[in-house]
């Protein structure tokens, strides 16, 4: 009989998530997950504290909270407790977190942190007074440094989670500003600065992480890359008065001028979807957010006349931080949950399963749709 009664529950179990994963596209095997992971839905709860700073850099790390500033670099359980608060001293700290690790990176300084869950686990340097540039973790926890190299105009390196050396390469002609190993680990996008035909431009590169050579390029004329998504087989680079999305084999899918518009906030880290935030004023509420899909190809649009803090997407969502109120959308921009108390937030994290943290100057919490 126990033997029956294990199996019928087991049969029930499964026709349960079949069941919710194909009610409303499975949304409500979404919000099952979430419970399981975070227990009751529809509302929010304190979990962090730290002090506040205006220059506060904020990093999900497990189930940790990194909170990053000139002077301080702290590791937060989401029961509270300080797991590690490192004193430091940087001038331009720039944070970016993988799998299992996190770097910290003195932007035009000479060091680069690297953290676990128990606090540094290495250290970069510089000789000679030279400077790094930038520093970039992917999701296996491969780390892309570019910096200053004597005799050479810059240098790229590539280190595997365990710190040993996977890639380098120098440059005499360009300069190279960022650079990420892809997530299948077979390839690094570089991006350099190159003037082409008397017009400033940026130049991806592509380098074979076996051979080490390149392998293509895609130039974006009359743009400079700030921030850059490798996702697949596709590189998001959001320029100064353009986003353009490429392929690793150098074609051109997406080359979105922004004209006479304002680029106020971008989201690049949606599943399969990307997002803009254009307004017809450089400062203003009159906005335009835009999705896209990995084809280069318009989602959605959305008029806002609202005042939006921040977006971030995660998954199959995209989170919209407005003056008095914070939405989850899904990828075409319709409504999938709201909270209407954001209690003086002023960034939000969206999660892949949808779940928002919800970030204030001293304190975060999670919102769970």
């Amino acid at each position: 009989m126990s033997r029956a009664l294990t199996l019928a529950l087991v049969l029930a179990a499964v026709l349960a998530v079949v069941v919710l994963t194909t009610m409303e596209d499975g949304r409500h095997f979404v919000s099952l997950r979430r419970w399981l992971m975070y227990g009751e839905s529809g509302g929010t709860k304190d979990i962090y504290a730290y002090a506040a700073n205006p220059d506060n850099q904020y990093g999900k790390l497990g189930s940790s909270l990194l909170v990053v500033n000139p002077n301080t670099v702290q590791l937060l359980s989401d029961d509270g407790t300080i797991l590690y608060d490192l004193p430091l001293r940087m001038a331009s700290p720039q944070l970016s977190v993988g799998r299992q690790l996190a770097a910290v990176c003195d932007v035009g300084g000479d060091t680069i942190y690297i953290l676990d869950q128990n606090g540094i686990s290495r250290t970069l340097h510089t000789e000679n007074q030279l400077r790094y540039f930038s520093a970039r973790l992917n999701g296996s926890d491969y780390l892309a440094v570019t910096g200053q190299k004597a005799g050479y105009k810059t240098s790229v390196s590539v280190y595997n989670g365990d710190g040993a050396l996977m890639f380098d390469f120098d440059s005499y002609d360009n300069y190279l500003s960022d650079a990420v190993v892809t997530e299948d680990r077979r390839s690094l996008v570089v991006v350099s600065l190159e003037p082409q035909n008397g017009i400033f431009a940026s130049k991806l590169r592509v380098y074979d992480m076996e051979s080490k050579q390149l392998k293509s390029g895609a130039l974006i004329m009359d743009g400079l890359v700030m921030d850059f998504h490798c996702t697949g087989n596709r590189v998001l680079s959001l320029c100064d008065k353009r986003f353009t999305i490429t392929t690793l084999d150098g074609d051109t899918l997406l080359d979105r001028s922004y004209g006479n518009l304002y680029l106020h906030d971008y989201a690049l880290t949606g599943e399969d979807f990307c997002a803009l935030l254009l307004g017809r004023y450089q400062a203003g509420n009159i906005c335009t957010l835009t999705t896209y899909d990995m084809e280069g190809e318009e989602i959605a649009s959305l008029e806002l006349t609202e005042e939006v803090l921040d977006i971030s997407a995660g998954g199959k969502y995209l989170a919209v931080l407005y003056g008095d109120r914070m939405v989850v959308y899904q990828r075409d921009l319709t409504e999938f949950a709201e909270l209407e108390e954001t209690d003086y937030a002023g960034q939000v994290h969206v999660e892949p399963n949808g779940s928002v943290l919800m970030i204030s100057g001293s304190s975060a919490w999670r919102f769970l749709p």
